[in-house]
């Protein structure tokens, strides 16, 4: 495991299989939609299933039927796509958005949902642009000002579960799998824990076909 130099603590780390569990260790920061404290050990394993009785943590309830952690067909695959305005160029990676909806709810006449091209980079101010793109969850949304592409926010390692939706992973948390996956941002990043994505790990807005519910959490 790596570490911060900085304070000599462990950079917390994801790590998982195809048919496994989400297993994180050293992680200081776990909260719920409500940005209550959850509890947390040195090693936690956490629901990607969608079946546990103790969400977001495993029960052992994907034994029963096991983990399918294959990408599927049909899938919106990795491909970044750049919108570029008169002060602002806009990125964006359709194959990892979780469709959290921050962008179309908090700033339509840039996000303009339904319409093609559907990113307007001259549409708002680049204050209020980046203010948007900087609550984006999954890491599909970037931007370039002049020379600087920004991918990350400098934040503390933590995991946040979405009400009803994904885990939303901020602050570089480490992910190593065995499919050697790679999300956009390293500092952000949304798995899926419903399931249903068929993109995984990353989640790809399916929890809201499958009406996953998470009442506790």
């Amino acid at each position: 495991m790596s570490t911060n130099s900085s304070n000599s603590k462990k950079t917390p780390e994801i790590v998982f299989t195809k048919y496994s569990p989400y297993m994180v260790s050293d992680l200081e920061n776990l909260y719920n939609s409500k940005g209550e404290s959850l509890k947390v050990t040195k090693v936690i394993s956490l629901c990607r299933c969608g079946e546990s009785k103790r969400k977001p943590c495993c029960d052992g309830s994907h034994t029963a039927k096991g983990i399918d952690g294959e990408k599927k067909p049909g899938r919106v695959k990795d491909k970044v796509h750049s919108f570029a305005g008169k002060d602002i160029t806009i990125h964006d990676n359709r194959g990892v958005c979780s469709h959290d909806g921050a962008c179309v709810d908090g700033l339509p006449s840039v996000f303009k949902k339904g319409r093609r091209p559907w990113i307007d980079p001259n549409g708002a101010s680049v204050k209020e642009i980046v203010d948007i793109i900087e609550k984006c969850p999954s890491g599909a949304l970037s931007y370039t000002i002049g020379h600087i592409t920004c991918t990350s926010l400098d934040r503390e390692p933590a995991i946040k579960v979405a009400k009803n939706g994904p885990l939303e992973i901020t602050g570089g948390v480490l992910l190593k799998d065995d499919m050697e996956s790679k999300p956009q941002s390293a500092e952000h990043y949304t798995l899926c824990r419903c399931g249903a994505s068929k993109n995984k790990p990353f989640c790809d807005g399916s929890h809201f076909e499958i009406k996953f519910t998470d009442d506790d959490n």
